[in-house]
């Protein structure tokens, strides 16, 4: 495997056209995962680049390392009570948050991430702003989902993209081609797919040291939140087939969530719980470098952080076929893509087995995601949002 040097926001500060001329909010429900970490780039970005930018996120499922970076940020940042689940809760919190658009504005942009604060940015009033939203991943997209769910998660996003969306920005093919089928802000939707900004440097030594793991075992992880929507329990179950057929096999948990008293009980029953680490707080992007593959178990994603931030790793990829795989691995051969079907765990363990078993084809998929990392990482999301955020602002 390859220790990777890291992409730096300090490398491109020289490069950067300064335009202080854009005063932007970003407003998102949930601060940790891959919509977080898109949502602190943004901020912390955008302000280097001399816009005036305000965040305001909800506490409720905020983690203390998240509260930590939101305080780090040098921007203007406020809380605002929001609720995942919907309901009349969400009345009041469309109202709270006009009243703080009114006091901390006018915007240029109000920029909701995710649906709950897409949902709520497009109910309240946000004044002379632009309303632009970001899905990270559309409730739709999960095949697995009731059809009466479904039918009701896509509604309220064809209602609120028909009535009161300046721009949707979906962060994958696959999103866009869904926003597209669904007819959600005809005329308005935007393709900008997410990239790795900055991340630190660690060496696979230093990872492997970190997480006690020998040079010498083939290593894959599961980077995420212990959530319906990333599956941990297929990475447990596939792990768990494949170990008997790789004898040095070693597997890695990295996440925390409201599945983990369900993932501990998988692990204790798997017969192989000696060889699984599992790591609920630490920070993914600096444990990565150990991993060989790392692989990715979800029902349904926008475009993953996980696979990008593999790539920055220089390390490989397995898959589940959702929305944003296909855009990350394309025909560069830096991972597997599996069916997200009945027979996902079958096709997540023969990668494992393939993977922990096959030397030649891990060090040609680690190889293949250097140039990979390059096309996908780096100020490109950065550059094409201001460009829109520019177009819209203007076309008033």
């Amino acid at each position: 495997m390859l220790d990777s040097p890291f992409v730096r926001l300090a490398d491109y500060e020289d490069s950067l056209s300064i335009h202080s001329d854009l005063r932007i909010c970003l407003v998102i429900e949930a601060v940790g995962g891959g919509a977080g970490r898109h949502v602190l780039d943004l901020a912390k970005t955008l302000h280097m680049r001399g816009h005036d930018v305000h965040l305001i996120y909800s506490p409720r499922r905020a983690e203390p390392r998240h509260l930590a970076e939101i305080a780090a940020l040098p921007i203007t940042s406020e809380p605002l009570a929001m609720r995942r689940a919907p309901g009349l809760h969400d009345v009041a919190a469309a109202r709270a948050l006009a009243a703080t658009l009114r006091r901390a504005g006018p915007f240029d942009i109000v920029h909701g991430h995710s649906s709950k604060a897409g949902a709520l940015v497009r109910l309240a009033d946000v004044g002379p702003a632009k309303r632009v939203y970001t899905p990270h991943a559309f409730r739709g997209l999960d095949r697995s989902a009731s059809l009466p769910a479904r039918l009701a998660f896509n509604g309220a996003e064809i209602v609120l993209g028909a009535a009161r969306t300046d721009a949707l920005i979906a962060v994958s093919s696959g999103e866009l081609a869904f926003a597209r089928k669904l007819r959600i802000a005809t005329g308005r939707c935007h393709l900008i797919r997410n990239g790795v900004i900055d991340i630190p440097a660690v060496a696979r030594a230093q990872a492997r040291a970190a997480l006690g793991l020998p040079d010498d075992a083939p290593v894959i992880g599961f980077v995420g939140r212990l959530s319906y929507q990333k599956a941990p329990e297929r990475f447990v179950a596939a792990m768990r087939r494949a170990m008997p057929q790789v004898p040095d096999l070693r597997a890695v948990l990295v996440g925390d969530g409201e599945h983990a008293d369900a993932v501990a009980r998988d692990l204790a029953a798997s017969g192989f719980a000696d060889r699984f680490i599992w790591r609920r707080t630490a920070k993914a992007q600096e444990l990565m470098p150990a991993f060989d593959a790392v692989m990715m178990t979800s029902r349904y994603e926008g475009l993953s952080y996980v696979l990008l931030e593999s790539l920055a790793a220089y390390v490989p990829i397995v898959t589940t076929d959702v929305a944003g795989a296909r855009d990350v691995i394309g025909g560069s051969r830096c991972g597997l893509i599996v069916p997200n079907d009945a027979t996902v765990i079958d096709r997540l363990a023969e990668a494992a087995i393939l993977i922990g078993t096959d030397r030649k084809a891990r060090a040609a998929m680690a190889a293949a995601t250097a140039g990979r990392s390059r096309e996908m990482n780096g100020m490109r999301m950065i550059y094409q949002t201001e460009m829109l955020y520019r177009r819209l602002r203007d076309a008033r």
